[in-house]
């Protein structure tokens, strides 16, 4: 018997890439196999990393607990303490000119401060290539307008930073640009301080608005103060300006969903404005955020004792990541694979975008049962003593293999 549907006029969507890869690992029996895809950091061991402070504060909600009623529209209010000070610093987070949202993760985040800046008038969005594949559909979806620009230049494997100053010159004054403040995704190609100098001039000179995505704070540096540089910097510029911030990652709480929307607003009589744009919007969508991931957060952040040992961990973790990045250099060097490899070091952060095609990402999958992405985007947080030498001759095996 068939049934006539009313979805039937609905697109069948394909999975989305990454989810697709993981499943696909998780489906091979190979004792080698190595996954490489998705962005969580990972132990030695090979299994997600519980951060020791994350853990403790998990003992302590525990023991104390707070129970499940609702918090505030706008979060637990710990948190949005909490995470102000992570980007901002203690100074800047106790001014008030900040409105702040908590979010469902890093993609929350961004999604209400898309939200917001389309309400506030604006439209156009620039985006460097390549960006995560995610965020043309974002911004699409809350009804902005895409356009693009050269972040990095395939060829050189280097930013092309020319290519960015052009564009910020270039286009109509008052454009929304979103820029990641440190990790890049996918590339790992982050500015200098003096490169980012220049953009934050140039963005003060057009009148432009910048939504900085802060999705890796420390894997950079290894220093989380260090990798809000920009952010800071552009506050004591007296810009206005937002950050999607996910602690998510920086606190091993991928599942728990833990971000925050701000929004800095230099006149301060107009900081309530922001704020309950936020929370009327956020009530339009979810009303309230999860607490417990939040909770975790704040109680981490919040105790100086916990917040110095989670900034150590947090070098410990970037430190093993660039020691990683070292050792793949060095495999690669020693197999004389063909090509040139610094870009290895180079870069920061959980990826390294290792210039591989499509096809070698393929017979990666296909031949050696190693999951990357398919633009060459690889966790190197995936990678340990007992599977790096593994890795780099599969890399090796791919590029020599004629197609």
């Amino acid at each position: 018997m068939t049934i006539q549907t009313k979805f039937a006029n609905l697109q069948r969507e394909e999975p989305d890439p990454i989810i697709k890869t993981m499943t696909l690992y998780k489906e091979d029996p190979h004792p080698s196999k190595v996954d490489v895809s998705i962005g969580v950091y990972k132990a030695p061991s090979g299994e997600l990393y519980t951060f020791p402070t994350v853990k403790d504060a998990k003992d302590k909600l525990y023991k104390n607990d707070p129970g499940h009623n609702y918090t505030t529209m706008a979060g637990v209010p710990e948190f949005l303490q909490a995470a102000q000070k992570v980007v901002f610093g203690d100074k800047f987070a106790q001014e008030g000119k900040v409105a702040s949202l908590q979010a469902i993760g890093g993609s929350g985040a961004l999604h209400m401060a898309m939200l917001l800046i389309v309400q506030a008038g604006y439209r156009k969005f620039y985006v460097g290539t390549p960006a995560w594949s995610n965020y043309i559909q974002m911004i699409e979806h809350a009804g902005g307008e895409i356009k693009t620009y050269r972040h990095y230049d395939e060829t050189t494997r280097r930013i092309d930073f020319d290519a960015v100053l052009s564009t910020l010159e270039s286009v109509d004054e008052g454009s929304v640009f979103l820029f990641q403040a440190c990790c890049h995704n996918p590339t790992g190609a982050d500015y200098t301080r003096d490169q980012w100098v220049e953009i934050i001039d140039l963005v003060k000179k057009r009148n432009h608005l910048v939504l900085f995505d802060l999705a890796y704070q420390g894997f950079s540096s290894g220093d989380i103060d260090e990798d809000a540089w920009v952010v800071r910097y552009a506050y004591e510029q007296n810009m206005e300006f937002l950050v999607a911030e996910s602690l998510s990652k920086n606190l091993g709480l991928y599942s728990e969903r833990v971000g925050c929307t701000h929004v800095v607003v230099q006149d301060k009589e107009y900081v309530a404005n922001a704020q309950s744009t936020l929370v009327r919007t956020f009530r339009q969508e979810c009303s309230f955020a999860p607490a417990f991931g939040a909770r975790i957060a704040a109680s981490v952040v919040n105790d100086p004792a916990s917040n110095k040992q989670w900034h150590d961990e947090v070098a410990a973790v970037t430190k093993r990541m660039k020691s990683l990045r070292q050792q793949v250099y060095e495999e690669l060097k020693s197999l004389g694979t063909p090509g040139g490899w610094s870009n290895v070091v180079e870069q920061n952060g959980l990826f390294w975008y290792s210039g591989l095609t499509p096809e070698q990402n393929q017979r990666l999958i296909d031949q050696h049962h190693v999951y990357s992405t398919s633009v060459g985007r690889v966790n190197i947080a995936g990678l340990n003593d007992q599977n790096v030498g593994y890795f780099c001759k599969a890399i090796d095996e791919v590029v020599r293999h004629k197609y």
